[in-house]
């Protein structure tokens, strides 16, 4: 009778399990187009779809003091220095962005030039990034200023940066200030580039500055980005209530190793919650991680997305300190590491699209050196993007990372997201042959 039972008992645990498999399977399908039966080259966007690209100060500018300085020192990291020299050179490189055909151009200030020391202000390098807006107006490039893209003064990350709360203050004051010179030409504000990104890479891998490992400071400043991003959207709003502001969510999907798998399934779906779907919560009804934030609630007139791949979980998880990730047998390794999956764009798109405000891709690219992949891997973007577009999503702008070579973070100058090769020895910039690409398709539109 026991033995009985028992088998009863463990039939029932394999009927349920293999039913929550194929529901899970059902519910979160994974889709993978043949893309030699795609037609690449049939593309449709709207007229008044932007075109751009994307930089980040401390990958660009060079020449720069602030936390990552401070952590490439510290940690016998590649040195950024002058990285693109951008900071001289950037009339050179606005005309690259003419030259391309592109009407919007996502960058970001550096906080640690404005403010080298605690209370202490410098206007002249803001009144640079005021010549810098008035040079793209002028030639008919909407600027989208991001305020944080993973850099901030030495002094405030001291002080404890964004994983204490009071050091909120101080952030929204810099960003006022930003608004208040800029604001009279710049209508499009992200406030918090990749806010997840920014917490687990800094405070449990330590492979950002501050170098920390720890999940309860993870989970802290997660939620203290949250709560700053809803803290500089009420201030700016006030002083400009037609004013676009958002965040750039870096959406990264998390699939099932083994789709089959009664393990790897529920670690998926527990990265994905943990890299995702807290934040969205956290906009949508003001909490995450059991925490009100009330500030973020509703705050966002539209969110950017960053959109790179997708992860396969399972028992063993991917080496993300070599940046080797698992693929599926037909999908092709980036130099990053991870697979190139373009279906998986469409299904961030389908995550954001709850929160009910404009989409802005604010950033899409890949690594690629010898710019054998970023062709294709452009065109396969594009097309599911249009596809998507067609069936109502509302998507406003695509911004390819990057216009130029640069510094990218811990990996210093080894991987080459840019449409221009950048010769780093003699600042010379060359357009890549997707670059051309890339310009060909934004003049057809």
């Amino acid at each position: 009778m026991w033995g009985r039972l028992v088998l009863l008992g463990l039939g029932a645990f394999v009927v349920f399990k293999l039913s929550l498999i194929l529901y899970r399977r059902r519910k979160f399908p994974e889709p993978h187009e043949d893309w030699s039966a795609v037609d690449l080259e049939d593309l449709n966007f709207p007229a008044s779809f932007r075109w751009g690209t994307a930089t980040a100060a401390h990958q660009v500018e060079g020449h720069l003091v602030n936390n990552w300085t401070v952590h490439e020192a510290a940690n016998g990291l590649e040195q950024s220095g002058a990285a693109c020299d951008h900071w001289n050179r950037w009339r050179e490189d606005f005309q690259l962005l003419s030259d391309l055909g592109l009407t919007s151009y996502r960058f970001s200030i550096e906080w640690s030039r404005l403010e080298p020391s605690e209370g202490v202000w410098d206007d002249e390098p803001l009144e640079r990034y005021s010549n810098m807006v008035d040079d793209l107006v002028a030639r008919g490039i909407r600027p989208v200023v991001t305020l944080h893209h993973f850099s901030h003064p030495a002094w405030w990350e001291e002080k404890g940066g964004f994983a204490k709360q009071e050091n909120i203050r101080a952030f929204v004051a810099y960003c006022e200030r930003v608004f208040e010179a800029l604001s009279d030409r710049v209508d499009t504000w992200v406030t918090i580039n990749e806010p997840t990104v920014f917490s687990i890479m800094g405070y449990a891998l330590g492979m950002f500055p501050p170098g920390k490992r720890s999940p309860r400071s993870t989970l802290r400043v997660m939620r203290h980005l949250l709560s700053a991003h809803g803290h500089v959207y009420a201030a700016l709003k006030k002083k400009q209530p037609e004013a676009q502001i958002g965040m750039a969510k870096n959406v990264t999907l998390f699939d099932p190793k083994n789709r089959w798998s009664p393990i790897d399934w529920p670690l998926a779906r527990l990265l994905e919650r943990l890299w995702n779907g807290a934040w969205r919560s956290g906009i949508q009804h003001g909490r995450m991680f059991f925490t009100d934030i009330p500030e973020a609630k509703g705050s966002l007139d539209f969110v950017g997305l960053n959109y790179y791949t997708h992860v396969l979980t399972g028992l063993s998880l991917p080496a993300l300190r070599n940046m080797r990730f698992p693929k599926r047998r037909h999908e092709v390794f980036t130099e990053f590491g991870y697979p190139m999956y373009a279906e998986g764009l469409r299904r961030a798109i389908e995550f954001l699209a709850p929160l009910n405000v404009p989409i802005e891709i604010t950033e899409n690219g890949v690594a690629d050196a010898n710019d054998a992949l970023r062709g294709e891997h452009l065109k396969r973007h594009l097309w599911v993007l249009s596809r998507a577009l067609a069936d109502g999503y509302d998507v406003r702008s695509y911004h390819h990372w990057s216009l130029l070579d640069n510094f990218e973070w811990a990996e210093g100058y080894s991987m080459r997201f840019g449409l221009h090769h950048v010769d780093f020895e003699t600042q010379q910039r060359t357009l890549r042959q997707s670059g051309d690409l890339y310009r060909n398709i934004v003049q057809k539109r």
